[in-house]
């Protein structure tokens, strides 16, 4: 009887390693299928991530040119003349006058002149007495209009 036992042990112990062994050979197929589909997956998509980067590459210069001829026809709309109008209060219509009588005449100014004061005014840097009312009346303008209204000037 003990010999019976003992071979019936040693079928049991026998038949559930060996079930185990198959379990760990499923599983690794499982792996091996695993790893596959992610190689698969990432062939695939290789190929549409590299459209998307050439697509991307395309449209950047044509939206680059967009916004460069958005910028240049704002710069060209920006009229000067409408600019001074506010000006003129001060300095005449022809900037002919001591702005409050206080100020230096600016017709004749060359247009880098004109910038320059005008960028000096908005920065605090520029100006006599009327430093303080001046960075009031530039603060609001943009350097396209301060261009815009500094070309007008000089020509008057």
């Amino acid at each position: 009887m003990r010999e019976l036992f003992l071979i019936l042990s040693l079928l049991l112990v026998a038949g559930c390693s060996q079930e185990k062994k198959e379990n760990h050979s499923v599983v690794a197929s499982n792996d091996t299928q695993k790893k596959e589909s992610v190689e698969t997956i990432a062939k695939r998509e290789k190929p549409v991530a590299q459209k998307s980067v050439k697509k991307v590459e395309e449209v950047t210069p044509t939206k680059e040119a967009a916004v460069v001829k958005k910028v240049a026809s704002v710069n060209s709309a920006v009229d000067g003349a409408k600019i001074f109008v506010k000006c003129s209060a001060c300095h005449g219509k022809d900037a002919q006058k001591r702005a409050l009588g206080k100020s230096n005449i600016i017709k004749g100014w060359k247009e880098t002149k004109i910038v320059d004061a005008l960028h000096g005014y908005k920065a605090g840097t520029y100006g006599g007495s009327m430093k303080a009312v001046m960075k009031g009346q530039v603060s609001g303008l943009s350097d396209a209009e301060i261009d815009a209204v500094a070309k007008y000037i000089s020509k008057l």
